[in-house]
């Protein structure tokens, strides 16, 4: 019997939350988790035996997209941001379950005036193995063929799902994988430029609180577009018990080897309508609004962060409005630096080879001009400093996730602001799985999703 040929053919509306028997079992539609077992060398009195191996996953996803009072039917019960979420022991969209101690909650939204800063606030939950019996069905209203269905995605929208996966019983090799399940052009003709999936950037990395947000510190696995992300993640990646803590995300306060240049109006360039740092690929920012900035030629404000501090100093002053600054950076440096302002917004960051020079100081910076000789008024200031996760993911072989431990793999997508109306009316449905296989009498496991190199288990 060739297992892995009949697993992967499997309907992604098979549900079953706890893997716990000898065979194969798919936990989720369009999640797909999957575990196969190939403990094929134990022989005991002539008999072939398999150890029992359970992969049980959780999740809670979340979708900053239009106003709820737009469209609600985009979110759960628990409304913007929550979607779906798994064990939801009331089927709002916010993950819960419940305990002899109480109801457990990703969070307790009502303690949060916005939504969107309590989903920021909200840690998934751990659970222990014999918790997992008693968790309801998934749900994973509104979506319907696909665990993630991005319809009528407008510039800015982003969204982002963290799993929680453990293992019962017996140690285990666990893939990620990855699969674009459907797109649509919204019928405009694919010579009529890129389609969403090429548009939409996405990345997977290592949650290690589950807090659905890549913190310093965090282990990147893949990024670049949403089509390269999910080509990787198609060939499986082999995951890591203990990611490599110096492939994570940089402390500013810790970091080596920065340039320290100055930034001036030659680096800069006009990026339509309302770019971000995300945009650029750099996931960490610090934003100063308009209320907040100098309006006095000469007038300093220093503005003290968790990663160091920043001081803007107004050097041009119109209509009340803060028009050009100086600024000068302390405990951190910056790969960029966004001035919005108008309809579009000035990106300032100078390239060096592959990347781009960090900088510590500019000189002159301002939104764009209205005209040849006025800028407009500054809106917002946004200072970005996050790296780049790896377009290729690290090289490894399959390392042994030991039971009884819940680790948190998430990924996030966003449609960057200055993307045009290229992909109006554009879709998109992909699925994220799990492959998990035993470590026992397996030193040396095959990636199950090489074709090439997948063997039949009798």
């Amino acid at each position: 019997m060739n297992d892995n040929e009949n697993t992967l053919s499997l309907s992604r509306r098979r549900v079953l939350a706890g893997i716990g028997a000898v065979g194969v079992a798919s936990a989720g539609a369009g999640l797909g988790t999957t575990a196969y077992f190939s403990d094929n060398e134990t022989l005991e009195n002539n008999t072939l035996t398999a150890g029992e191996l359970d992969l049980s996953v959780t999740w809670q996803q979340l979708y900053y997209g239009a106003a709820q009072t737009t469209r609600p039917g985009d979110y759960g019960d628990a409304e913007r941001p929550f979607v779906n979420a798994y064990p939801d022991s009331d089927g709002d969209g916010l993950q819960s379950f419940e305990r002899e101690d109480g109801v457990h909650e990703y969070v307790d939204i009502d303690e949060y005036a916005d939504p969107d800063e309590a989903a920021k606030a909200g840690t998934n939950l751990e659970f222990a193995c014999v918790e997992i019996a008693t968790f309801d069905e998934p749900s994973f209203d509104p979506n319907d063929d696909a665990l993630i269905e991005l319809d009528d995605v407008k510039p800015g929208d982003s969204g982002e799902i963290t799993f929680g996966i453990k293992l019962c019983d017996n140690p285990g090799y666990i893939w990620l994988n990855g699969e674009l399940v459907d797109e649509s052009d919204g019928g405009h003709p694919e010579s009529a430029g890129p389609q969403l999936a090429d548009e939409i950037q996405a990345r997977a990395w290592y949650d290690t609180d589950g807090n659905n947000v890549f913190d310093v510190g965090e282990t990147p696995i893949i990024a670049g577009t949403l089509r390269d992300v999910l080509a990787k993640l198609n060939e499986g990646i082999p995951l890591a018990y203990d990611p490599d803590p110096d492939l994570g995300v940089p402390d500013p306060n810790g970091s080596t080897g920065l340039d320290g240049i100055t930034l001036t109006e030659d680096d800069c360039e006009v990026v339509p309508r309302n770019p971000t740092c995300e945009d650029l690929g750099l996931f960490r920012a610090i934003k100063i609004e308009s209320e907040d900035l100098p309006t006095t030629v000469g007038e300093s404000e220093t503005y003290t962060t968790p990663v160091g501090d920043v001081t803007v100093t107004a050097t041009e002053v119109g209509g009340g409005d803060l028009r050009e600054f100086d600024f000068e950076l302390s405990g951190l440096e910056v790969s960029a630096v966004i001035v919005k302002g108008g309809s579009d917004g000035n990106v300032c960051r100078r390239p060096d080879g592959d990347g781009y020079l960090t900088a510590a100081f500019g000189e002159g910076l301002g939104a764009p001009f209205r005209t040849e000789s006025e800028r407009y008024g500054v809106s917002h200031i946004s200072f970005c400093y996050d790296v780049v996760a790896p377009e290729e993911p690290p090289e490894g072989v399959p390392v042994c996730f030991e039971p009884s431990n819940t680790r948190f793999i998430a990924f996030e997508w966003t449609l960057p602001s200055f993307v045009g109306n290229e992909v109006q009316g554009d879709s998109v449905a992909f699925d994220l799985s799990f492959y998990a296989e035993q470590c026992r009498h397996n030193p040396d496991p095959i990636d199950p999703f090489d074709e090439s190199a997948n063997t039949t288990t009798t």
